[in-house]
Parts: C-alpha cells; structure tokens; sequence
C-alpha cells in the first residue's frame, strides 16, 4: 500500500532549482532513507512533503496534498533537524510531553518505555544529555501514535553512542508498531543497516530502491563525486 506518491516534483527557492522532476513511491512499512551530499534538497523534500514550503508537481500523503494534512495531523510525525528551544525553561520532561496531547491526558506508557523516556520524566530538559533529549523529541513525535515519521538527521547533533541508540530505537519501533519511517541520513552504513528503501537525491532522483542493489559505484560517483568508495556490506539489516 503506497502511504507517500510523490510526482514530478520541482522546487525553484529563491531563483535556485532546488529539486528538478522528481517521482517516487514510499509504501506503508518502509523505512526510507533519503541521503545525498549537502544541499543537494533533502530537508526540501522533507519539508515539501509535509507542507512547510511551496512546490510544484503533486504530493499525496495518505491520499491527501500537504495542504490538507492538517485533517490526518495526528497521523504524522516530525523530528526536525534542528530544534529552536530554551533547554534552560524550567520544564520537566513529562511537562513538555503532556503539553502536546492531542485527545488524552494520559501518556502512552508503551511508547515512552519503547523510546526509553518512561525513565527521564522527571527530568529538567536543560539536564538531559542530547542522546537523552534526541529520545524524548522521539517520543514527542510519538505522542499521538502516528502512522508516519518524518526524521530530518535525528543524530546530527549526538555523539556515535547515542546516535547508535536512536536508531536502534527506530528500527524497534518499526517492528513493534509497524510505522512507516522517512528519514535523512549522510551514513550510508545506517542506510544499509535499518532502511529496506533509500532514494538518492542530488538536486534530481538518481536511485530508487533495497540499498544493497540501488547504491551502485555508478550512482554513488553521481552523489558524491569519483571520490567515494563503495565497498561490499555483509551485515545483515536488523529486523
């Protein structure tokens, strides 16, 4: 079942061509990586699909244009790459989530366990590691259990220890809540590791598909210049 239909997609941002004609499917399920080098429009795409600037071409997310996703809200989430916040506010980890209940008063216990914040509610944000923050802006993303995650970079601003921990996490929450992930990651690694679809953008979509076949020496050359070395990968995906 295809959750994202993207078609003919162009973005033109202050007389730039950002993204030129792109076409892809995201099916329910997947976790998708979106990797290119920098300013090649991933955070574009991210931001286009959910409605944050103008395009052109069609975008359907769950059968609706990005201009309508305020009607299916609750069923899509979003970590941004960044995130502009006062940490030092005094406000408690369990604050800051219940601010952001949609319908309920009450926080859904299984995710925050899942997430591992069911331990940091007590917490001041400004005393959280960023491993620590990285999971609860996941579980705030998580509140209102939505069918659809959007992470631009979820590791950018995190040590390698931490980084490893999110997307352990990610890949946990694919299996045990069955949600559909899109996410930007320079790691190519991570792209062989947990996405079972990546799309390679360059300004243009220049592949499509399970990494181990669409990340060719051909197309990483196109991505990242003659340059990059592409090497066999035998570690199997986590589940």
């Amino acid at each position: 079942m295809t959750i994202i239909a993207v078609r003919d997609l162009n973005i033109t941002l202050n007389n730039h061509h950002i993204l030129n004609g792109l076409s892809f499917d995201i099916e329910k399920g997947d976790i998708a990586a979106i990797i290119g080098p920098n300013g090649s429009g991933k955070t574009t795409l991210i931001k286009a699909m959910l409605g944050l600037i103008s395009y052109q071409g069609e975008i359907k997310i769950m059968d609706k244009s990005p201009r309508e996703l305020s009607a299916i809200a609750s069923k899509v989430g979003y970590v941004p790459q960044r995130l502009d916040f006062d940490r030092t506010m005094p406000v408690t980890v369990e604050e800051l989530l219940k601010i952001h209940l949609a319908t309920t008063n009450s926080l859904p216990q299984d995710i925050l366990t899942l997430m591992g914040v069911n331990t940091l509610l007590s917490k001041s944000l400004g005393s959280l590691s960023g491993g620590e923050f990285q999971r609860v802006l996941l579980g705030l993303a998580l509140l209102n259990r939505p069918e659809l995650l959007f992470l631009d970079e979820p590791v950018a601003s995190i040590d390698m220890e931490g980084a490893i921990e999110v997307y352990q996490l990610i890949a946990k929450l694919k299996k045990e809540k069955e949600i559909t992930v899109v996410l930007v990651s320079h790691d190519v690694d991570v792209v062989y590791r947990y996405a079972n679809t990546v799309l390679c953008v360059n300004h243009k979509l220049l592949c499509q598909g399970v990494p181990e076949k669409a990340l060719t020496e051909e197309v990483m050359e196109k991505l990242y210049g003659s340059h990059q070395a592409l090497y066999e990968h035998k570690e199997k995906r986590h589940a």
